[in-house]
């Protein structure tokens, strides 16, 4: 690791987008600590030298304060990302916890502060080329409000504490390393039990992890004029979600699924199917959540990043999914075969 670098805190270091972060950072000359719990799998970070401080994302400012005391630039990734989880625990992970880190660098050197937002802050609808402009909606479900509501609380700290602070907002995040898109649908298209809501023609738009890095690094070295704004960070492309699956089925040996169910009969179960797993305190196989990823057109523009920051998505998606599938292939065999 550089010894005379700008430093760098990164939170959610140990996951998909900040390990790969954290990879691009040390390449660019930056000296990185990183904030992980004691119980972290951090062998990805160890080759990196990377200065690990020991702690969690919901500890308050006075003990996150010395991790950052020497920080110019701060990546703040980490993020609870639950379709089943209390709206407590998100709220103190998502909302809380930001509040902390942020006042944790009050007084410090720190020159910008990165955050990772989410799509999910304009509802479940259908999303035909929304731009920053679009008004949030919130939809009842507790990613949704915690994510609106940490993205309120970073601009008024813009706003009313001049806190220099830039929001990425992604769609879908999917890549090596991923625990959260791929997992899901490699186990349905395992089982046989993948089932269309629809035709699966709909159009949505995910992002690379590396392309989402590619922003953040963006943003840090960004005039001032970015401070307190909002940037939606995808791919540039958009794919169906039939041409999603049947890439994964194609690359992975899988049969491709050929059923499927109206979209207005998957509406009206999905309250029965949260009404049973809220009685059983299971996630249910079917709910808001997972309805949005299977049913609305969901496509951004990106021409404010492109403008702005300089942004254009160095890794072509097709050639990244199919890089994201390899990877899940090679690393964990167990996910896609049957025992």
């Amino acid at each position: 690791m550089a010894t005379s670098g700008p430093k760098a805190f990164v939170t959610g270091g140990t996951g998909m987008v900040g390990s790969h972060l954290i990879e691009r950072l040390v390449k660019e000359g930056y000296r990185v600590k990183a904030l992980v719990r004691s119980k972290s799998d951090t062998s990805l970070l160890d080759p990196l030298g990377v200065e690990k401080c020991l702690g969690d994302i919901t500890d308050p400012p006075d003990a996150l304060k010395p991790m950052v005391a020497d920080c110019g630039y701060v990546f703040h990734i980490a993020a609870m990302v639950d379709d089943w989880a209390s709206r407590e625990d998100m709220y103190r992970a998502n909302v809380t916890a930001t509040q902390n880190l942020m006042d944790a660098c009050m007084g410090g050197p720190l020159k910008r502060f990165m955050m990772i937002g989410s799509m999910a802050v304009l509802g479940m609808g259908t999303q035909l080329d929304l731009d920053e402009t679009a008004p949030y909606v919130y939809t009842g479900d507790n990613y949704n409000y915690t994510k609106i509501e940490a993205e309120k609380l970073v601009t008024r700290y813009a706003k009313e504490k001049k806190f220099p602070v830039v929001t990425l907002r992604p769609p879908y995040i999917y890549g090596p390393r991923d625990r959260q898109f791929f997992s899901r649908v490699f186990t349905t298209l395992r089982d046989r039990s993948f089932i269309y809501i629809g035709d699966g023609n709909n159009l949505f738009t995910i992002v690379f992890a590396k392309n989402l890095v590619e922003a953040l690094v963006l943003v840090a070295k960004a005039p001032a004029s970015c401070e307190g704004q909002i940037y939606h960070i995808t791919d540039g492309a958009a794919i169906t979600r039939r041409e999603l699956v049947e890439m994964i089925c194609d690359l992975v040996g899988y049969e491709k699924p050929t059923r499927s169910v109206p979209v207005g009969l998957a509406k009206a179960l999905c309250p029965v199917f949260e009404f049973i797993g809220k009685l059983l305190k299971k996630t249910p196989r079917l709910n808001k959540f997972r309805l949005k990823f299977m049913v609305p057109h969901m496509t951004f523009k990106i021409d404010k990043a492109r403008r702005e920051l300089g942004y254009n998505p160095p890794h072509n998606q097709r050639d990244a999914l199919k890089e994201s599938i390899l990877w899940y292939k090679e690393h964990h065999p167990e996910v896609l075969s049957k025992a």
